[in-house]
């Protein structure tokens, strides 16, 4: 598998990352600080799940300490649905970087192509439509700043991707996805490689559960289980789809 991935905008992303999703106040920062310590470079993080400002102190830390520079790292996160009115995502943008200490982010994702009324969460009566072409103008304008030095989009499928290719001056980098054996995403991923977007997986590791195991799939996970270095059957057979598909993973 390889180490980094090359963006359309010649940005090198490291293949695999440490996602944040659901961590526990008071730990994340500690995580964030020991996997960087252990060699990660690629941390993905999002407005929504609340743990910014933790991370920030974490990032901090590590500046500090001389355990890495900011050139080091590659930082992503991702615009909230409250958030996609183009007056707002500004806003929205800066509170990320303030919490999270960086002057810029190296990758900034629409996180959904859904949209809610400001300050409200999910909820029927919160809906509105959303414009995407509108939010992707704001995205590119972050871009052009160098606030964010690649931009793109999480959880948009083959059609919401291609009407935004369609119209985008700036197209959208990468498209964060779940992704498994067991939803490989077939569709998506072969768009995605035609049009030049980059497919990142989030939620691999959901797949542990329910694989479908054959002997040629065994045969063939314990081949590439070797040439990886990975002991564990199951581990070895998510690394042997992951090796082919040539993806990522936050």
């Amino acid at each position: 598998m390889a180490r980094h991935f090359v963006l359309s905008t010649g940005a090198m992303m490291p293949s695999v990352g440490l996602g944040t999703w659901q961590s526990d106040p008071g730990v994340v920062g500690d995580v964030v600080y020991a996997a960087v310590k252990a060699g990660y470079r690629h941390i993905d993080c999002a407005r929504v799940h609340g743990n910014e400002k933790e991370m920030g102190l974490a990032l901090k830390k590590l500046f500090e300490e001389g355990v890495v520079k900011r050139e080091d790292l590659f930082i992503t996160s991702k615009l909230w649905d409250d958030h996609h009115a183009p007056e707002d995502m500004p806003e929205a943008l800066n509170e990320s970087l303030n919490d999270l200490q960086l002057d810029y982010l190296d990758l900034y994702l629409i996180h959904w192509p859904f949209r809610v009324k400001k300050g409200t969460k999910h909820s029927p009566e919160n809906y509105i439509a959303p414009d995407i072409p509108a939010t992707w103008g704001a995205m590119e304008k972050l871009y052009d700043a160098g606030k964010a030095r690649a931009v793109g989009v999480s959880n948009f499928s083959s059609k919401k991707l291609g009407d935004l290719l369609a119209v985008a001056r700036v197209p959208p980098a990468v498209d964060q996805v779940e992704c498994h054996p067991g939803w490989q995403q077939t569709k998506l991923h072969n768009f995605c490689q035609s049009a030049g977007v980059h497919l990142t997986v989030n939620r691999f590791y959901y797949a542990y559960t329910g694989l479908i195991v054959t002997p040629t799939c065994v045969a063939i996970s314990i081949h590439v289980s070797h040439d990886l270095g990975v002991s564990d059957l199951t581990k070895g057979l998510l690394a042997t789809w992951f090796t082919w598909y040539n993806l990522d993973e936050c």
